[in-house]
């Protein structure tokens, strides 16, 4: 299969570039009225002159001067010049076979106040205009099929990258918020837009830098600066309602069924979501979840990402994480409403549920010197989750100059679960060291309140800037965990069993106030101040009370005093920021002093009580060199209050954990270096970054290994922790004509870190290399045929300054191919392959995966808008989910069931109610 991937690429390549031969260029240099001063950042637009068509367009260079290649020979064509504040310039011309090639020498364009719109016609109307701080794409001048989305006219824009995950960058900077006419859609996710809106409504695509983000932080560098993309409507849709309903059935009871309704006016917008599945799909992303959901507020220990856009935090699955067997149910409503010219409202409300199942079996081997420790563990896990999240917002802009904001937001949720683990362990000296069988439920509840007040005043002097933003929030998390376990421990071979029964409560509660300002002065042109202060109030109390069942009747009245106690923290931080910035053409140095004040007070009830005073002077240093951006900082963290809780946490008999009261705060040095390239002439961009962080006072886990195969962790502070990670990329695009494209991509990425092994009340370093290559190839032609071809290997090393550890290394190799056809009209044909291989996994885990799924589409109806599709997932019933980790001393090779095959029949019927015809194209809303 792969050699004739191959050999239809190469044949694919040498007949374009043959094709490539026989077309025109031209040329030229574009100045103002005067001839002195160039103009970049004009476009060139080529149409057919006959039906006004595009063929291809380029922009001018910093120097003014264009050159357009790709020009068909023999036919009429119109060339028309557009720039922001200048004349347009429009030119029939006719390239031959005996004149290819046409040299317009110095086009002089006279300035024109009138708005572009105003000059133009519709069907003039260049792909792309360049304004001063906007990017404005017309979405008309990038065809796409009937049934695309967003993301797919997203896709064909230049130097605009959707990964497989939906994630969007524009010219190397991530996208950080879309808007849908200048307002959210669900929340700050792009990709609830992306996902969701067909590509059909859509009018024009600006991008702009992050303007919140600018107006918070005046000083970040230009490379850091998050974009926005705003999706302007076609005037016909803000007066109509759009959307989908769909249903599904299949083999193995899989079933799908869900609908998204739109309704748009030129001052609201209103939309409706619902879905229910048993295959594995999220119902939201994952940045709504952070932003609405309150994550990124109150913090999460765990982040969990998957390649097909499931995820989950704190341990919780809000769907297609991979994990077992997820019915997914879910519905949104979100409303934006403009109040007059200065009051804007959005309100947002989320419910989501899943329900898994998950069977896994984890290997986990340890390595002491010459003894060799395997523990296997095999478990099966059901779950409920159930998620209610309200947010929302008001923006007032009180003048042209300033702006407040008022976001509150409520999350509640529940998390009830039911889990059974075996556990074996022995080693190459033991047959058998221990055996457990622990049955463990869980009920957890949280409620989280937050609350976030800004205000943004700018001045009518350039460069001077105020931020100022409060923030509360409150959180309430209870969590009943039930263990009954039996352990049997084998002492010279000799069984001594144990039993484990008890109820453990805890209680968290955390309260936090956080005040940040920043304020922007120039002094001249070159030379800057800013000055910034943030304080932050925090108080956490956890209460452990955990209770045992000797007469095995539920009633778990015995209070185990050793196993609990409560923990009250109480404290503030305040940091003080001074930095100046000198700019000077494209080079800017921007040093700065950080002054950071910590005041802790921890209160338990059964320890001595610690109160900890820390101050710091921390550095900081940017400097810019165009595209090159370069970072050092310096920043204190105050332990976690899980990691300062003394008290025992036995749930799993056979890895107890506790915590260290004694803990410091520790401190990161951190040095960041990246760069971005984008040739827009050529079609090709790079990127290359570097961070290297070193660390004081890290907090690493202490073990204890027993000799019946307990361990015991605690966490300590540790120094010469260290890492150095690094990696580039490079894509190069060939349009060869306007019906066919070639996209060839390479990245790396690579990582060195030194750390530090505590084991047995011994320590040594630990060195751990990893180096993920990758390359893709991906090919269109007039989107009727799609071909993408990928290739990545996970290479991980780890050694060890002691020799008593030895050396660990792991391979994994990675694979997918992925085909669509679009003929004959109405029908589109999908099929895609994953293949995985791990040749080192532990005996009894699975080493090549294939996955192999297919699809077939079907459109009919008036305009398309009914779509059946027949689709088959994992046709060879292979698929599973298998990692392998390689830390400290040990490597995990872990193995989990997913879905398996199935097959299924969709049908999607479109809902479309415009005030008038959209365009002249085909309509089908997939969403």
């Amino acid at each position: 299969m792969y050699r004739f991937y191959i050999a239809f690429s190469l044949c694919f390549i040498s007949t374009t570039l043959i094709a490539q031969s026989s077309k025109g260029t031209i040329t030229g240099k574009l100045t103002d009225s005067t001839g002195k001063q160039p103009l970049s950042l004009a476009t060139v637009a080529v149409f057919h002159a006959k039906d006004t068509a595009l063929i291809t367009y380029r922009l001018s260079d910093p120097q003014g001067s264009f050159k357009v290649p790709g020009i068909p020979l023999n036919d009429s064509c119109r060339m028309i010049i557009t720039h922001a504040g200048s004349e347009t310039y429009r030119k029939t011309f006719l390239l031959t076979d005996a004149v290819p090639q046409l040299d317009l020498g110095t086009i002089k364009l006279s300035p024109d106040a009138r708005v572009m719109e105003e000059v133009l016609v519709v069907a003039e109307r260049p792909p792309v205009i360049v304004r001063k701080d906007t990017i404005e794409f017309n979405a008309e001048a990038f065809k796409t099929l009937p049934s695309a989305l967003v993301e797919d006219l997203l896709r064909k824009l230049p130097g605009v990258d959707v990964d497989a995950q939906g994630n969007i960058t524009v010219n190397g900077r991530k996208v950080n918020k879309l808007y849908v006419d200048g307002k959210e859609f669900f929340g700050s996710d792009p990709q609830m837009a992306t996902k969701n809106l067909p590509a059909n409504i859509i009018d024009k695509i600006q991008v702009t830098d992050d303007k919140e983000q600018m107006a918070q932080n005046p000083d970040l560098p230009a490379g850091q600066i998050g974009q926005v993309i705003n999706l302007k409507l076609k005037k016909a849709i803000k007066k109509g309602w759009f959307g989908k309903a769909y249903a599904g059935a299949g083999t193995d009871d899989r079933y799908e069924t869900g609908g998204i309704f739109n309704l748009f006016r030129d001052t609201l917008q209103v939309s409706l979501l619902g879905y229910t599945n048993n295959v594995n799909r999220p119902g939201f992303g994952m940045n709504d979840v952070m932003n609405t959901g309150g994550f990124n507020r109150s913090g999460f220990n765990s982040m969990m990402v998957m390649n097909d856009g499931g995820f989950a935090l704190n341990g919780i699955s809000f769907g297609g994480t991979g994990q077992g067997i997820q019915h997914s149910t879910g519905a949104g409503l979100n409303i934006n409403n403009q109040l007059g010219k200065k009051v804007t409202l959005n309100l947002q409300y989320f419910y989501g549920q899943i329900k898994s199942d998950i069977h896994q079996l984890n290997n986990l081997q340890q390595f002491f010197d010459d003894t060799t420790m395997t523990t296997r563990n095999e478990s099966n896990e059901h779950n409920r989750n159930d998620v209610h999240r309200i947010g929302g917002f008001i923006k007032w802009k009180t003048d042209s100059l300033s702006t407040v904001e008022f976001r509150p937001a409520l999350t509640l949720s529940t998390l009830q679960g039911q889990k059974n683990m075996l556990y074996n362990t022995y080693s190459n000296y033991e047959p058998l060291l221990n055996q457990s069988d622990n049955e463990e439920r869980r009920n957890n509840k949280t409620t989280e309140f937050s609350q976030l007040v800004s205000y943004n005043k700018k001045f009518h002097k350039a460069g001077r800037a105020l931020f100022v933003s409060g923030t509360f929030r409150v959180s309430d998390n209870n969590n009943h965990q039930y263990n009954n376990a039996e352990n049997i421990f084998y002492e010279n071979q000799q069984p001594v069993t144990t039993a484990l029964n008890q109820l453990r409560n805890r209680n968290l509660d955390n309260t936090s106030l956080d005040f940040w300002a920043n304020y922007s002065e120039p002094v001249s042109k070159k030379l800057s101040l800013q000055f910034s202060e943030s304080f932050n109030f925090f108080r956490n109390k956890d209460g452990i009370k955990t209770y045992d069942d000797p007469a095995n009747n539920n009633e778990y009245n015995d209070l185990n005093e050793a196993l609990s106690n409560g923990f009250n923290r109480n404290g503030w931080r305040s940091n003080t920021r001074a930095a100046v910035k000198f700019t000077h053409k494209k080079i800017s140095i921007s040093p700065g002093i950080n002054y950071q004040l910590l005041n802790i007070d921890n209160r338990f009830q059964k320890n001595p009580s610690i109160a900890q005073h820390f101050n710091y002077i921390l550095p900081s240093l940017q400097i810019n060199i165009g595209s090159l951006n370069i970072g050092y900082n310096v920043n204190a963290r105050e332990p976690e209050v899980n990691d300062l809780q003394p008290v025992e946490d036995n749930t799993n008999p056979l890895y107890i954990s506790r915590g260290n009261p004694l803990l410091k705060p520790s401190v990161n040095h951190s040095l960041n270096i990246q760069t971005y390239k984008y040739d827009l002439k050529s079609n090709i961009n790079y990127n290359l970054y570097i961070y290297s962080s070193i660390s004081d006072n890290a907090i690493v886990r202490a073990r204890i290994v027993d000799k019946s195969g307990i361990q015991y962790t605690t966490p300590v502070n540790a120094n010469g922790i260290w890492e150095l990670q690094g990696g580039g990329g490079i894509n190069k695009q060939f349009k060869f004509n306007k019906n066919w494209k070639l996209s060839l991509g390479s990245n790396v990425w690579g990582r060195y870190t030194r750390g530090l092994i505590i084991l047995n009340n011994t320590s040594t370093n630990a060195q751990n290399t990893g180096l993920n290559p990758r390359v893709n190839i991906a090919f269109n032609w007039n989107d009727k045929f799609e071909f993408r071809q990928n290739y990545s290997l996970n290479w991980n090393k780890s050694s060890y300054a002691d020799h008593a550890f030895p050396e660990l290394e792991t391979t994994a190799h990675n694979s997918g191919s992925e085909l669509i056809i679009r003929m004959p009209r109405h029908w589109v044909w999908e099929t895609s392959i994953d293949y995985r291989y791990n040749p080192q996994v532990a005996a009894g885990i699975q080493k090549n995966v294939y996955r192999w799924n297919a699809a077939l589409n079907f459109l009919f109806l008036k305009d398309d808008k009914g779509q059946l599709k027949l689709s088959a997932f994992d046709l060879l019933n292979q698929n599973t989910s298998v990692y392998r980790n390689v830390n400290e001393n040990y490597i995990s090779d872990v193995e989990t069931t997913v879905l398996k095959r199935y097959f299924m029949l969709t049908f999607t019927y479109n809902i479309r109610n415009f005030g008038g015809k959209v365009g002249g194209r085909e309509r089908l809303f997939l969403f």
